[in-house]
């Protein structure tokens, strides 16, 4: 008798043990943010060649901030100074981070891996380059998930002369969030079940 007891009560701690295991999957689902809205930024960049029609790399950046109004996850890191690092195109070379920076309010490093590339209009007046790469928020607390983004770098020259350094714009953007299809509420949903079974059979 006191065998069948100690099997049964091994039991319920299994039980207790999975259901306990389904509610955390279920918050960490939840907890879980995709990173969303806009940020833009301004600055130098120096390019590999005084032309802006044969320029295939930005070398170094000077001067570069948030600016704009930025959107979403973004929300108040306007002014922040960005540190940026060289790239090239039209070749996909992964950079990581392509740009960062830590907003002294929320504590937060805001970054962006660079994984794809390419110009989608060049000439000495005019250079726009188009792709696409991975958003980070990371920091104590921070609640947000990698998340993958598309990005715009422009450079506008109308004298079509050569320089040295270029100033130039960017955008980064990320829309809402695909909606989990119910997913997470189902995780919960399930592990409260699961207790409240192993509640009753306890009392019987």
């Amino acid at each position: 008798m006191r065998t069948e007891t100690l099997k049964q009560q091994n039991m319920k701690n299994k039980l207790f043990t999975i259901a306990g295991v389904a509610v955390a999957m279920a918050v960490t689902s939840v907890q879980a943010t995709q990173i969303t809205g806009s940020v833009d930024m301004s600055g130098t960049a120096i390019l590999n060649n005084t032309l802006l029609g044969s320029a295939t790399a930005a070398n170094s950046f000077t001067g570069v901030s948030v600016g704009g109004i930025p959107t979403g996850s973004y929300v108040g890191t306007a002014g922040n100074s960005v540190t940026w690092n060289a790239f090239s195109w039209p070749s996909a070379v992964s950079v990581s981070p392509l740009w960062s920076f830590t907003d002294a309010g929320t504590g937060y490093t805001y970054s962006f891996t660079l994984s794809s590339v390419h110009a989608a209009g060049q000439d000495n007046t005019f250079l726009n380059l188009l792709g696409t790469g991975t958003l980070s928020i990371t920091g104590v607390g921070s609640p947000y998930e990698d998340t993958t983004g598309s990005w715009s770098f422009t450079i506008s020259n109308p004298t079509g002369t050569s320089h040295q350094n270029f100033a130039f714009t960017f955008a980064n953007s990320q829309t809402a969030a695909v909606p989990d299809g119910g997913t997470t509420v189902m995780l919960l949903g399930a592990g409260l079940s699961c207790l409240g079974l192993i509640r009753r059979k306890l009392v019987a």
